[in-house]
């Protein structure tokens, strides 16, 4: 991964007729973070939901696969 250091210098190498390009995509990755960052929320509230939907379930289940671990001493 680029650092954001090195970018800005090569950014700065380019000639001034791709300003509006550069302007253009760093824009661009903005709203793509932006976008992933709503997305990834949404699905950890979904996940969240799921797990406190199932969560009576899934500790009996997990309290069952407890009750045939041995300790071996």
């Amino acid at each position: 991964m680029t650092s954001q250091s090195v970018l800005q210098r090569e950014i700065e190498t380019l000639p001034p007729k791709y300003f509006n390009e550069v302007v253009n995509f760093v824009e661009y990755l903005q709203k793509k973070a932006q976008q992933e960052a709503v997305e990834m929320a949404a699905a950890g509230k979904r996940d969240k939901e799921l797990i406190n939907r199932y969560a009576d379930e899934l500790n009996k289940e997990m309290e069952d696969v407890l009750s045939y671990q041995t300790l071996d001493i």
